[in-house]
């Protein structure tokens, strides 16, 4: 059971159950709202928490980490996918944006607890997200049940088997980026002359994606929750 110390506690509908085998896993959805607090309405209505939502000033905790949540879809047959030890965070994105920096941080330094806590290793098993084309879905994702049985590490909602959305999309530093940060107690960044650190840091405003395909409503966003 883990509740993380720099999160905001604030439980909604409750978990989808206990684990099942399979390694620990970091899943990184997009929530396709401006704000957290869309986001955890439609959470509400729809009985579909993540375990965290982040944006750029606060991290917040819906599930312990013990449990599985409820973000993802689980349809009857094949493997299971919230309780696979999937711990799911929700960042206030959009897949066919750029995500904000202060966001990405917040990602970077829950990331880092995360993989203390539960042993996930730092790696992407399925490759990074695929970044959005032209502001929409680029395809061609890699959603193997191999892996996600049996490779601990960081996926995206992209990567998770019997799921069909595209989130969250990633640019190639955004993925390197919440892989490589890392930061002391208080949260400060300690390596921002790391490579992958410095490139986010150092990315100039304006040249990242400019438009994107009209975002879905949020609240068609989420699927339906999985309950115990």
């Amino acid at each position: 059971m883990a509740k993380c110390p720099f999160a905001t506690q604030k439980p909604i509908s409750g978990p989808s159950g206990e684990y099942t085998g399979t390694p620990f896993k970091i899943v990184h959805h997009t929530t396709e709202g401006r704000t957290a607090q869309a986001a955890m309405d439609a959470y509400k209505a729809k009985r579909a928490d993540p375990h965290f939502t982040i944006d750029g000033t606060t991290i917040f905790q819906h599930i312990d980490t013990g449990k599985g949540a409820r973000a993802l879809r689980n349809p009857p047959g094949g493997v299971e996918t919230n309780r696979a030890k999937a711990i799911q965070m929700e960042v206030v994105a959009f897949a066919g944006k750029d995500k904000p920096l202060a966001t990405l941080k917040n990602v970077a330094r829950l990331c880092r607890w995360l993989e203390k806590e539960h042993g996930v290793p730092s790696v992407w098993p399925a490759g990074p997200p695929k970044p959005a084309k032209n502001g929409a879905d680029p395809g061609g994702h890699k959603r193997d049940p191999g892996l996600w049985t049996t490779k601990g590490g960081h996926y995206g909602h992209s990567h998770v088997p019997e799921n069909v959305h595209w989130d969250p999309a990633y640019s190639a530093i955004e993925a390197a980026f919440v892989l490589a940060a890392k930061f002391d107690d208080n949260g400060k960044l300690t390596n921002s002359t790391d490579a992958a650190v410095a490139a986010l840091l150092n990315r100039p405003a304006g040249l990242g994606i400019k438009s994107m395909a009209k975002p879905q409503k949020i609240e068609d966003h989420f699927d339906v929750g999985e309950d115990p």
